[in-house]
């Protein structure tokens, strides 16, 4: 044999072979050429055809190789007499490695072995060197998983990069700097014309690289192997590693990838620019804590002087509601862009501080700063903000119409090109505007544009403008709905990791659900959360009186007289008296208490003045709670014709607008007394039954017979419509990539739906999901 094939006669070397296996008496052979991908020489593939083309029945031939052999491959699947494992069969998965985590350390640590699975992505090599364990010995069982990095950063040198050619070695080293390998990125940085030839090379080799689903070649890097040709690249060429991560950063498209390649340059100038363009749109996807973490590597002189960083942080503390904090730090950024010229910037920071100072509670110099921001030039989101501030403005000190004119001119704005965060930030709180004319209208015109903008990622604006839709159903008595988006928003808000501004307006919204229900001890418990939550709050604004307000509405609504004892002396102490709707919320609450202390002229005389101004400071339903409250009062003092003045205008305004929500939220303790009061003829039939009516619906709430929201809602499990759809193709057996493609979304953002839809539905995976969906909608 060795003669023929020193001769160059390998058919006929294949021949004797072939004839000398058919000649054993073995039933069944196996040869293994191991590491096969050593082999340089061609003519051992040319042998190796001849052979499989004659290789007897009773004979199977094993290839272990990193890269598929130059061999007629395609003829041998077309048979079906070939078996092919590759990595993704070979890896280990997540319940693999906890099972070898336990056999190797003796412990079960599901924590840390996920983090091993996800770190090796299940690579049999990784997962031993990781573990450090010596043979079934929990002695020695690691005390840190990637203390041996060193060990496995060897055997890639040793096993892998070191056999590769030397053009595809340097390829390597500078391209792994890149989050995704293309043939434009991969010129740009490696500098090599031969990239396009090169990346096959890489894919064909299979070195530790996935193919992403894109329209040009695309290939990401495993993790480790990354790692490992990044420590190379810095300890063999450490100077060029700035100037290629600077070149890395200027094709990125990823803002947080971009930023932080950046920062690891050095390029502290081109990281702030980076990161002040990415903020605002990594916060209408919650991810400010992100932003915060990028803030705080960069060195500790920068983040003091930079304006850009200050913005940033000012933008990502507002969702907590530390506007102070926005107060102070917008004050730095206008001051610091001022001084760079940075116009446009500097005026948008001044209208930010402006909205920070009035939630401060200093009102008439937040109006004098939003004044002088309008008198230079501005650009959209600028002139979005003072319209805004305008807004709140005119809610408190009107005109009565004031709000909705200009939420209307916001929202006209926002039409215009508004990006995803501004219209998350005027979304914040509007809903406390929705008793006023012409208000209710433009929240909902705020909530389609802000579906709109929304898509099908930015979650935390999602979120947000559900619940913004779920306060227009309360506001229009549609409790059905209500209740239905309640249970999405909770499970919006758990998925999203309770983010607190969302968490407390939520809770504020569901207090009034409560006391609709007159469910009072649900009533009580939510009231505690929310003071739980107020005393988390910066109290130098006004914000932890606002929730404040709410709790102590909620506790007088279910005659929790003590609840309100307790949490009036807050208002004493806190109120700020540039805001005059918690000041009159403050005298509605003392007119209440003195009611139910039997002080009847006390509480009189407070409500009549309240009613004469509650239209022009309208906000949480301000002006429903006096004329209900001072209704109760006048009939206690037996003036049945003052009760109804009081009452008519409320009844007049709600019949005529159908927002009945707000006087469903005083209670129904006080409507059904009210509708049961002896009036004599001081009251006229169409009010009274308007009155009569309120009380049924309460009470129907009360009693849980409410219609359900929706006919299917038990069959298709809450599921929204966009959820429907990615359940119906994943019952297909489709894979994310594909169901992505079919209906125009990212992979990225199908992974979320699938993880929503488990989680409402409370499956484990995505077989059981498909079986869902069989059941009960797969007909």
């Amino acid at each position: 044999l060795l003669d023929l094939v020193a001769q160059g006669r390998l058919r006929e070397a294949a021949s004797a072979l072939i004839g000398a296996l058919e000649a054993t008496d073995s039933t069944s052979g196996v040869i293994v050429l191991d590491d096969l991908h050593a082999v340089a020489d061609a003519r051992v593939f040319e042998f190796l055809g001849h052979l499989l083309e004659g290789l007897p029945q009773n004979w199977t031939l094993v290839m272990a190789t990193r890269v598929e052999p130059p061999l007629a491959l395609g003829r041998w699947r077309a048979r079906r007499e070939i078996a092919e494992f590759d990595e993704t069969a070979l890896s280990f998965s997540r319940q693999e490695v906890q099972d070898l985590w336990r056999h190797a350390t003796g412990q079960d640590d599901p924590e840390r072995a996920g983090r091993l699975h996800e770190r090796t992505q299940g690579w049999a090599a990784g997962l031993c060197l990781g573990l450090e364990a010596s043979e079934g010995s929990a002695a020695t069982a690691p005390k840190d998983t990637w203390h041996n990095r060193r060990h496995l950063f060897q055997y890639l040198a040793s096993e892998v990069l070191e056999d590769l050619p030397g053009e595809l070695q340097a390829f390597l080293l500078r391209c792994s700097l890149l989050a995704e390998l293309t043939v434009p990125r991969c010129e740009q940085i490696s500098g090599n014309p031969r990239a396009a030839r090169l990346l096959e090379d890489i894919e064909r080799r299979r070195l530790f690289v996935s193919m992403l689903d894109s329209e040009e070649l695309t290939l990401r890097l495993h993790d480790l192997f990354r790692d490992f040709l990044e420590e190379r690249l810095r300890r063999h060429h450490p100077d060029e590693v700035p100037a290629l991560l600077r070149l890395a950063a200027q094709g990125e498209t990823d803002p947080v990838r971009r930023t932080l390649m950046y920062l690891r340059a050095g390029a502290w100038d081109e990281a702030q620019q980076s990161l002040a363009e990415a903020t605002p749109d990594m916060i209408a996807c919650d991810a400010g804590a992100q932003v915060i973490r990028l803030i705080e590597q960069f060195p500790a002189d920068i983040q003091a002087q930079s304006p850009f960083l200050a913005y940033a942080r000012g933008l990502c503390v507002w969702p907590q509601y530390h506007y102070c904090t926005v107060r102070s730090v917008m004050e730095d950024a206008a001051a610091g862009f001022e001084a760079m010229g940075q116009h446009d910037h500097a005026q948008r920071a001044r209208a930010m501080r402006a909205l920070g100072m009035f939630c401060c509670g200093q009102m008439a110099a937040a109006r004098q700063l939003g004044q002088a921001v309008r008198a230079r030039p501005m650009d959209l989101e600028t002139q979005t903000l003072c319209e805004l501030l305008d807004c709140w403005y005119e809610a408190y000190h009107g005109p009565v119409e004031g709000p909705g004119k200009r939420l209307a001119k916001v929202v006209d704005l926002l039409a215009q090109g508004g990006s995803a965060y501004l219209w998350l930030r005027c979304q914040t709180r509007v809903n406390m505007l929705i008793s006023r004319p012409g208000v209710s209208a433009q929240i909902q015109r705020l909530i389609r544009g802000a579906r709109a903008a929304a898509g099908d990622g930015y979650w935390s604006l999602q979120a947000n403008t559900s619940l913004a839709e779920a306060w227009v159903f309360l506001w229009q008595g549609r409790i059905a709905e209500l209740k239905a988006a309640l249970q999405r928003i909770e499970e919006d808000s758990r998925w999203l990791g309770q983010p607190p501004g969302l968490r407390i307006r939520l809770l504020a919204l569901k207090v009034n659900y409560q006391v609709i229900c007159d469910d009072r001890e649900a009533v009580r418990a939510t009231c505690d959360a929310i003071a739980a939550h107020v005393a988390l709050l910066e109290h130098s604004g006004e914000l932890p009186l606002v929730y404040l307000n709410v709790v102590a509405r909620a506790s007088v609504a279910i005659g929790d007289w003590h609840a309100v004892r307790m949490h009036l002396p807050a208002f004493h102490v806190e109120v700020d008296r540039e805001n005059p709707s918690i000041n009159m919320f403050l005298r509605t609450f003392r007119a209440q208490l003195a009611m139910q202390e039997g002080r009847t002229g006390e509480a009189l005389t407070t409500l009549r003045e309240l009613a004469a101004g509650t239209a022009l400071s309208d906000t949480n339903g301000l002006d429903a709670t006096v004329r209900t409250q001072l209704a109760l009062a006048e009939l206690a003092h037996g003036s049945p014709a003052a009760a109804w003045r009081a009452l008519e205008p409320l009844i007049e305004h709600v019949t005529a607008s159908g927002d009945v929500g707000q006087v469903l939220v005083t209670g129904l303790r006080g409507l059904t007394e009210l509708s049961l009061a002896p009036w004599g003829g001081a009251a006229s039939k169409e009010g009274l039954a308007a009155l009569r009516q309120w009380v049924e619906i309460a009470q129907r709430c009360k009693d849980g017979s409410l219609a359900p929201p929706r006919a299917s809602a038990a069959q298709d499990g809450n599921l929204s419509a966009r959820e429907l759809q990615v359940l119906a193709l994943l019952a297909e057996g489709r894979s994310n990539k594909l169901i992505a493609r079919a209906l125009g979304l990212s992979p990225h953002t199908v992974k979320r739906h699938v993880a929503r839809i488990l989680d409402r539905l409370d499956l484990a995976s995505r077989m059981q999901a498909a079986e869902w969906y069989s059941a009960r909608l797969g007909g």
